[in-house]
């Protein structure tokens, strides 16, 4: 159980780092989060992988729940900046539309005698 409980607190803490290292799509707090908690989560697993001998050791149960929240949240979250980039993509008027000079006519060049 002790292997499994690293290993596991290792996989979702890198999962996290690099969830935040993903800059387009997020909120700026939410990145942050994810960094501070996936680096706190690789740490921790690799203080009990390399320096734990034996004793006590706390068993954290949000280990197994807050990365997979995190992570729904930063598919959500990248689902929604996809759809907002496609929606004003759409809105945008195509550059011939916008050079015509009302119904198809251009205006005379020069002066006029």
């Amino acid at each position: 159980m002790f292997n499994v409980y690293v290993l596991f607190l290792i996989l979702s803490g890198a999962a996290m780092l690099g969830m935040s290292g993903i800059r387009r799509g997020q909120v700026t707090a939410r990145r942050i989060w994810n960094a501070v908690l996936g680096a706190a989560f690789l740490l921790y697993g690799f203080y009990l992988l390399l320096f734990f001998q034996n004793g006590h050791y706390v068993v954290f149960y949000y280990v197994f729940i807050l990365p997979i929240l995190m992570g729904i949240r930063f598919f959500r979250d990248r689902a929604a900046y996809r759809a907002r980039q496609q929606r004003t993509a759409a809105q945008t008027p195509s550059p011939s539309y916008a050079q015509q000079g009302g119904y198809g006519q251009q205006a005379p060049r020069g002066p006029v005698l």
